[in-house]
């Protein structure tokens, strides 16, 4: 499913306008138009984009092969039967997958002026962005793209763009503590340091790094002031998204509660899911599958569903998780499937959920 572009999104509200109407200060950053951009640079733009599609088609289809070479060397009756055995644990799987979508809703809404976007819009924004986020290449900023668009008829463009700049900061930095968590837990069952434990300490650090350099970055003004030196009407644009930005701290308290709940969430997901194969489980171990699955995430982030990269990183890290090959495919299996699950939900609320407009 492809991103929805802003003017889809308009199309979804006729006669809605800018966003919410209101005075002052608010009507002028909701009404703030986007720049049209020039004729050469969105040919320049389209082959780019066509050219990133044809990288994400290659990149899928190795990811694809290699699941399915992974698969033939354990056997994939072995794996199937893995798979199903867990069919048990599919409901709480579900349930938990739900909650966590309901925390990143919670935490878009706490970004959101108050009682600006009803809270079920929220939540159908949350679950028709799903499809783009978990399946698409470097997924999350692709979804929140999505999110931008469908949230602008209600907020004003350039408030959406923040939040979408803030739901990315924030993503990254909810990650991070886990991921330490991860480390010291694979640290502890490995016996002491080894190449994984290391390496999901990095990709803690690298969290860390990046979401205060997304958090950071869009409240500079030097990038603004020379984008309305040279641009007029994008500077008038990227004024508005700055003072959108800057209407929250960098790192906001509520809404970053909500998405580490979510990535807890995720933890407790690892925990079911080794259950699930008949794996002995706990807080440790399941922690220790949680930085497995982040890291095959990190690496196969430009693989559609990171089908593959996930798959191989559990397969590698079977013996440390006290899993047989065949059990290990067969927990980033379940991740595949659920994922799918939740995806073709998105499709079909964003075939057959009525949106409702905004106020005026």
């Amino acid at each position: 499913m492809a991103p929805l572009p802003p003017a889809r999104a308009a199309e979804e509200y006729p006669d809605s306008g800018a966003g919410r109407a209101g005075g002052g200060e608010e009507a002028a950053l909701s009404a703030t138009p986007l720049p049209a951009l020039p004729a050469r640079t969105r040919s320049t733009a389209a082959r780019r984009a066509r050219r990133r599609a044809l990288l994400h088609a290659v990149l899928g289809a190795f990811g694809l092969a290699a699941l399915g070479v992974l698969i033939r060397h354990v056997g994939a009756a072995e794996m199937l039967a893995a798979v199903t055995r867990a069919a048990p644990f599919l409901p709480i799987l579900v349930a938990l997958e739900a909650a966590r979508v309901g925390c990143e809703t919670l935490a878009t809404g706490a970004l959101c002026p108050r009682r600006s976007v009803p809270p079920v819009e929220l939540l159908r924004i949350h679950v028709v962005s799903y499809p783009v986020m978990a399946l698409m290449p470097a997924g999350r900023a692709a979804g929140e793209a999505v999110k931008a668009a469908l949230l602008s008829p209600h907020v004003g463009a350039p408030r959406a763009a923040a939040i979408a700049a803030a739901n990315q900061s924030l993503a990254l930095l909810s990650a991070a503590p886990l991921s330490l968590l991860a480390a010291l837990a694979i640290w502890r069952i490995g016996g002491g340091a080894s190449a994984l434990a290391l390496g999901v300490l990095a990709h803690a650090a690298l969290l860390v790094a990046s979401g205060l350099g997304v958090a950071f970055a869009a409240r500079q003004r030097a990038a603004f002031a020379w984008l309305a030196r040279r641009f007029a009407s994008a500077g008038h644009a990227a004024a508005a998204f700055q003072e959108a930005v800057r209407e929250h701290a960098p790192v906001p308290a509520r809404p970053f509660a909500a998405c580490v709940a979510g990535r807890a969430i995720q933890a407790a997901q690892y925990a079911v899911l080794l259950a699930a194969v008949g794996a002995g489980t706990g807080p440790v171990r399941a922690l220790a599958a949680y930085g497995v699955g982040a890291v095959g995430t990190a690496v196969g982030d430009l693989i559609p569903g990171q089908v593959g990269a996930t798959d191989g990183a559990f397969t590698l890290a079977a013996p440390l998780l006290g899993l047989t090959a065949s059990s290990a495919i067969a927990i980033s299996v379940l991740v595949h499937l659920l994922q799918a699950a939740f995806a073709l939900a998105g499709i079909a609320a964003a075939l057959v959920w009525r949106r409702r407009p905004p106020a005026r």
